[in-house]
């Protein structure tokens, strides 16, 4: 039941209608119900599995919370290192045996030998990779003592459950949500009109951009050996604004369902390619990821509180690990292990250059650095988007020996697009998004309040636009080719 489906919209259209009418104190449970119903339609046989993370998660929370109080502290590590020890290891079970089995397997071709088979079918559980790590930071909060224990189990299963979040994050912390039920659900028109804003927008960046965008560069990347490095250059270029669009989208879709039924969840991203340094680039990213891989990765393997050396081994381990958590596959461990590179970079640069006179604050030299680092965060992305290492190489290789140089001059490397249309609803798309994102970076403020501060007549003519160009060149375009979400496969 895809966001931008149908389906989605007439399952929401009923949730929220009986939503309404309920009263206060059975809102959540209607959506807890709601919320099962939602993983049941996506993946049936695995709502066991949700139970039994659930039930993990809540029972270990308190009964790491009563060994505390009755000061036993090594009942309450046991607990709590036992919990961790299980949630890694259903991770670790439906993402990676195939991965470390198949890698197990070429070793052991060196030596003449085949002892060992590949696991085929293990098919990893929607958004299995967003729940383990909310039920992680759980158990680690109530162990740090961050966070009360929730004794509720029905709340606690909302937490974990809720819908809009459910597959694809964003990665909330307990106490975002179960603060949120601690008071009465209140219902507001603003509420109604934030959400709706934000699903529009949402829709949009799925619809026309990123899937128009997809149907033009998922061949090139299918079959790379046909096109020309200049093709091939401006199909990654757009990878980067197609994975914004279509995880920005859902982002988007997911605050505004949410929003809608009261509740507030976190932003994922604040105009990531305006940045001008990886660094800040990946505090603008998948924010939710990175601070948790920033508070229970990161900081407890030392942070930079150990040296320098020390500082770097740890970025390296993070991006490297949160390149894995992306896929078992070893064109994300290098996507990974890239921006860890890269931001090492940065520091190495930034320590050498210290005592330099600090550069004129000048629009080329921000210009400057932000397509610096755009283009190194696109070259990463490369990798992200091939199915294998092999194709990766392959693609790179063919790309450099075959740049297609006469194209620059003709305007060859254009006819990756099939048409005129085509070319125009992804142009007009880019120049809506980055300008809406330059106002929201200037302005440091949050997409919905620069909606909302425009004049209402000004809201609607945007607003009727974007459902234009949604019902003509998204949804019900003669071109259209409907995608999943990207990060529904991790």
């Amino acid at each position: 039941m895809a966001f931008h489906s149908f389906q989605y919209l007439l399952f929401f259209l009923v949730v929220y209608t009986i939503y309404i009418v309920l009263p206060n104190k059975f809102r959540y449970i209607w959506l807890l119900a709601a919320s099962y119903f939602f993983y049941y339609c996506a993946n049936a046989c695995y709502v066991p599995l949700l139970l039994g993370i659930t039930l993990l998660a809540w029972l270990s929370g308190i009964g790491i919370d009563q060994a505390r109080r009755r000061n036993k502290a090594i009942l309450a590590k046991s607990l709590f290192v036992l919990t961790i020890i299980i949630d890694l290891g259903i991770l670790c079970y439906f993402k990676y045996t195939g991965f470390l089995l198949d890698n197990l397997k070429h070793i052991t071709a060196l030596f003449q030998t085949d002892i060992l088979t590949v696991i085929e079918g293990i098919l990893p559980p929607l958004g299995i990779s967003f729940i383990l790590f909310q039920s992680i930071s759980y158990t680690v909060d109530i162990y740090r003592q961050t966070i009360p224990v929730e004794r509720n189990a029905i709340k606690f299963a909302f937490y974990l459950a809720f819908f809009p979040k459910l597959v694809s994050g964003p990665i909330e912390r307990a106490g975002t949500i179960l603060d949120q039920l601690r008071t009465p659900i209140h219902l507001h028109l603003s509420d109604l009109k934030e959400g709706l804003s934000l699903i529009l927008m949402g829709l949009f960046l799925k619809l026309v951009l990123s899937d128009n965008i997809a149907a033009i560069i998922n061949p090139v990347f299918a079959s790379w050996q046909d096109y020309s490095g200049l093709q091939i250059a401006l199909a990654v270029v757009l990878f980067a604004f197609q994975i914004y669009g279509d995880f920005g989208g859902y982002s988007y879709i997911a605050l505004g369902s949410a929003r809608i039924l009261g509740f507030q969840l976190s932003n994922n991203f604040e105009s990531p390619y305006h940045a001008e340094s990886v660094s800040e680039f990946w505090t603008r990213w998948h924010i939710t990821l990175n601070n948790w891989l920033r508070d229970y990765l990161y900081i407890p393997l030392g942070g930079n509180r150990k040296g320098t050396l020390r500082k770097y081994v740890n970025t390296m381990i993070v991006f490297l690990l949160s390149g894995l958590w992306h896929g078992a596959e070893w064109t994300f461990v290098i996507w990974g292990g890239l921006n860890g590179l890269y931001i090492i970079a940065e520091n190495v640069i930034k320590k050498a250059s210290r005592h330099e006179l600090p550069a004129k604050n000048r629009f080329s030299t921000h210009l400057r650095s932000r397509v610096i680092t755009f283009l190194l965060i696109d070259f990463a992305w490369l990798f992200f988007c091939m199915p294998n290492l092999s194709s990766a190489l392959s693609m790179i290789r063919h790309a450099v020996t075959q740049p297609g140089i006469r194209e620059l001059f003709n305007f060859g490397f254009l006819d990756l697009f099939p048409d005129i249309k085509t070319f125009a609803v992804i142009t007009l798309s880019l120049l809506i998004l980055l300008w809406t994102d330059t106002i929201i970076y200037r302005e440091k403020i949050s997409y919905t309040a620069f909606f909302f501060k425009q004049s209402s007549a000004f809201r609607w003519l945007i607003s009727i636009a974007a459902l234009c160009m949604i019902i003509f060149f998204g949804a019900y375009g003669d071109t259209y080719e409907q995608t999943q979400f990207i990060y529904f496969q991790f």
